[in-house]
C-alpha cells in the first residue's frame, strides 16, 4: 500500500491563537456546529460580501452600455484622480492587494484602457488612462449617474458614505 501524498509537499498549518481547539474540543464539534448552524445571517463578513455581490451586479449592469465593469470603472477612477500614479500608491488608495491590482491593471491595459510609463527612477511604473480610456470612463459616468440615484432610493448614499469612512479606519483599530 502507498501513500499518494507521500512525495507531494506539506502545506504549513497556520499557527492557531492559544485555547482555540481546546475549547472547542472540551464543548464538542456538535454542539459547535448546533449552537452557531442558524446565526449565519450575523456574520459581518458574508453579510458584507453579500452587499457587496449585489451592488457590485446592480453597477455591473447599469455600466454594461459603457462597456466597463464597476470594478474597472473604480480603478478607472482612481487613477485618474491621481495620475500619474504609481502602482504601490494605487493599491494603497483603492485598499487592494497588489496581486488583484497587478492583474487589475493588466486587463485595463490589455482592452487600450491604462498605459504604464517609467519614472524618472526607471524602477517605478506611473499609471495614466489612455485616451481610449478617458473616452471609456466619460461614457460611462451618465451611466453611474443613473446607478447612483438608483442606489440612493434603496439605500441612502449618506449611510453608505459614513460605513465607507468607518471602513477605512477598521484596519488600523482592529490590530
Amino acid at each position: 500500500m502507498t501513500d499518494r501524498n507521500a512525495g507531494a509537499p506539506r502545506a504549513r498549518a497556520k499557527p492557531r491563537r492559544p485555547g482555540v481547539r481546546t475549547a472547542l474540543a472540551v464543548v464538542g464539534d456538535d454542539a459547535v456546529v448546533a449552537k452557531y448552524a442558524s446565526r449565519g445571517r450575523e456574520c459581518a463578513f458574508a453579510n458584507t460580501r453579500l452587499f457587496g455581490r449585489v451592488v457590485t451586479a446592480f453597477y455591473d449592469d447599469a455600466l454594461e452600455p459603457a462597456g466597463v465593469r464597476a470594478s474597472q470603472l473604480a480603478l478607472l477612477w482612481a487613477i485618474v484622480a491621481c495620475e500619474p500614479v504609481e502602482m504601490g500608491r494605487l493599491g494603497e488608495v483603492t485598499a487592494t492587494d497588489q496581486t488583484t491590482l497587478s492583474r487589475t491593471v493588466a486587463k485595463l491595459r490589455r482592452a487600450g484602457l491604462v498605459a504604464m510609463d517609467t519614472a524618472e527612477d526607471r524602477r517605478v511604473r506611473l499609471l495614466r488612462l489612455t485616451p481610449r480610456g478617458r473616452r471609456t470612463f466619460a461614457r460611462a459616468m451618465p451611466c453611474w449617474e443613473a446607478a447612483q440615484r438608483a442606489i440612493d432610493r434603496w439605500l441612502p448614499l449618506a449611510t453608505l458614505n459614513a460605513l465607507a469612512k468607518q471602513a477605512r479606519h477598521l484596519p488600523r483599530e482592529a490590530g
